[in-house]
């Protein structure tokens, strides 16, 4: 049991450090061979920000655990929206940007929209994977097109590498990504079989929280820099890429059934955390901010709800 904890640490550490490694690789990529600044954003988008949920998703359905992958997906948007945010908040009140609220809040709407037409049969198949990927490429176009913090991150990165080396480092840091998603997933299904508990629940918690890590970290760091209306942003977009293509990867890799925990107790779960977030939004739209004071509501529901699991994991 301690060599899979230690298995699981060791593992995240190394995901977070290779996908931060292989989206940087990607960018001086995208320069050196002179792609557009959207191709470039779709990279960033698609790889930098979601690879870890990606890649565990895309290794738990190839081994047998599809469980797994719903469960991050799910898991993780829960954690954004819960945890992410309300830590964020407690640090500083979180700033609303309108043209991210008008744009990404949308975007995330149909998204999760479009997912639950899919699911609403309890499977997931091969077509549903394919209507998902071509949905998160739009998406992603959308989102590269119009965002101006993709300019601002492309400008900002020293580009004194060959181009030959940069193949070299972005190979890399792919392998170790890879790996390191493998031994994610190895320690979390030892960890599972070793407690008796099924891999939606630690996929919905141990790797949901895990694979949380970068958003939390991205949106701490925002506010401790009084740059919180950065944190909206970044919880949103991640939460539409992990409706869609961590959903979605599984998917085109092996069909697999929705277990009834999910719309029972995890779908609507977060359902009602985008719903809360959206009401708070439009109610102080206009007051350009949410007051710290729900960061509280946040952290108590998202507490409450691993409690939950728990109770019925018992």
């Amino acid at each position: 049991m301690l060599t899979f904890i230690i298995a699981l640490v060791f593992g995240f550490l190394l995901l977070l450090w290779s996908a931060n490694r292989f989206a940087d690789e990607a960018l001086l990529l995208g320069q050196h061979l002179n792609f557009s600044k959207i191709l470039i954003g779709i990279v960033i988008l698609g790889f930098g920000t979601s690879a870890p949920e990606l890649l565990v998703s895309a290794i738990s359905a190839w081994q047998g655990n599809p469980g797994l992958a719903i469960g991050n997906a799910i898991g993780s948007n829960i954690a954004n929206i819960s945890l992410v945010l309300g830590v964020t908040l407690c640090i500083l009140p979180l700033v609303i940007n309108t043209e991210i609220v008008r744009r990404n809040f949308l975007l995330l709407l149909a998204a999760t929209v479009l997912l639950t037409v899919l699911i609403i049969d309890h499977q997931l198949k091969f077509l549903d994977g394919l209507i998902l990927i071509l949905a998160l490429l739009i998406t992603l176009y959308v989102l590269a097109k119009s965002d101006g913090e993709i300019e601002h991150a492309i400008e900002s990165v020293s580009n004194n590498k060959s181009t030959e080396r940069i193949v070299f480092d972005l190979i890399v840091g792919l392998v170790i990504l890879i790996l390191s998603s493998r031994l994610v997933v190895w320690a979390a299904v030892g960890i599972a079989k070793n407690i008796g508990v099924s891999d939606l629940i630690i996929g919905l918690t141990i790797i949901a929280l895990g694979t949380s890590l970068p958003e939390l970290a991205t949106c701490v760091a925002s506010a401790l820099k009084k740059h919180s209306e950065l944190a909206l942003g970044n919880v949103v977009g991640s939460n539409i890429f992990n409706t869609l293509g961590v959903t979605a990867t599984a998917s085109l890799i092996t069909s697999y059934s929705i277990p009834n925990q999910v719309f029972t107790r995890d779908y609507p779960a977060m359902l009602i955390a985008t719903a809360i977030l959206f009401v708070l939004v439009i109610i102080f739209l206009r007051k350009k901010y949410i007051p710290r004071i729900f960061g509280l509501l946040f952290l108590s529901g998202y507490l409450a709800y691993m409690y939950f699991i728990y109770i019925q994991s018992i």
